[in-house]
């Protein structure tokens, strides 16, 4: 199986597929709908989950986008080379890693934004070739923006943004001031739409609300973190390659790697956090796809590359089967 998941063939891609799917599984066959209430709130993202046909119209949304992002991750691995010779296996990664939390297999602002801000993150390399930078700049501004509107308190992520920026390429004025300008364009144009047809008052009570909330009760209960075993697993991994793997790497696929080290960090202070919900563990994936990718790519030994993808796929099975009695016994 290593050897198929280490080679270019697109059977890989319906791999993460069936195995995102097998993942999923419990999500679409049982639909536990009475914590759905958690997570962020926004006034650019507004659903009602009461109907049974809304909740799975919902979540094939939210699988279709996990997986379309999946598929695209290798895409920017080719481009990239955040992982050289990794191939299809960042997909694979970031499939099995959407199936650590049953509740965040949904259609919530939590998705959507940490999508566009990974989008962001990979526009940023880009600005490796300093001739496109301020180009490049101005789309990881708009992007950066755009997932705002769906999770205001992901401006949180600001500060990293920019020292993953710095890591990518020494930054000028012109780049942080394309970067600001681009941000300020998307939610002031939003801002603008919601004064002419929608509810200015509502929309700011929206803001007001969300950031008042901290989610204290359900994010330190001890089964949150029972029910993380894969993610825990996942970054454990990434960590501990850091000292144990001696790979040479080019100067572009060293910075790749430290800014997906340092986001994978920042992310997981963040979601610690009273600020957060559980379902922001969605940026968790992304940084993590990547970094075990890097673990199976460069490890020296078959025992270690099994250990890592079997041991991730033991943690899952562990982790789904608790989650799956958890909500039987409240349903």
């Amino acid at each position: 199986m290593l050897k198929l998941l280490k080679s270019n063939n697109p059977v890989n891609y319906l791999l993460a597929f069936l195995l995102m799917a097998a993942l999923w599984g419990y999500k679409f066959a049982v639909m536990p709908t009475a914590v759905d209430s958690g997570g962020f709130h926004s006034y650019f993202f507004r659903f009602s989950y009461e109907s049974a046909l809304f909740q799975y119209i919902y979540t094939t949304i939210a699988f279709a986008l996990a997986f379309a992002f999946a598929c695209y991750v290798s895409k920017a691995n080719f481009r990239h080379q955040v992982v050289e010779s990794g191939y299809q296996l960042p997909t694979l990664f970031f499939a099995m890693l959407t199936g650590s939390l049953i509740n965040a297999q949904r259609f919530v602002p939590e998705i959507v934004a940490t999508l566009f801000v990974a989008l962001a993150i990979l526009r940023m390399f880009g600005m490796y070739n300093k001739h496109e930078a301020i180009r490049h700049s101005l789309d990881v501004g708009l992007l950066y923006g755009l997932s705002l509107l769906f999770a205001y308190k992901y401006i949180v992520l600001f500060p990293a943004l920019i020292v993953v920026m710095a890591i990518v390429k020494p930054i000028s004025w012109r780049d942080i001031v394309s970067f600001l300008v681009a941000q300020v364009f998307v939610v002031g144009v939003a801002f603008c739409l919601v004064w002419l047809y929608g509810d200015w008052q509502e929309l700011i009570e929206s803001v007001k609300a969300e950031f008042s909330v901290l989610v204290m009760g359900e994010k330190y209960n001890y089964l949150n973190y029972v029910f993380r075993i894969p993610v825990i697993y996942a970054v454990l991994v990434s960590l501990l390659s850091i000292f144990t793997l001696k790979v040479f790497r080019k100067a572009a696929e060293m910075k790749y790697h430290q800014s997906m080290l340092f986001i994978l960090i920042y992310a997981g202070v963040f979601l610690l956090s009273p600020i957060s919900s559980n379902e922001s563990v969605w940026l968790m994936y992304f940084p993590l796809c990547y970094l075990l990718s890097n673990v199976i790519v460069n490890a020296k030994t078959f025992v270690v590359q099994q250990l890592v993808l079997y041991g991730l796929l033991i943690c899952l099975v562990l982790s789904q089967v608790l989650q799956a009695f958890y909500f039987d016994s409240i349903f």
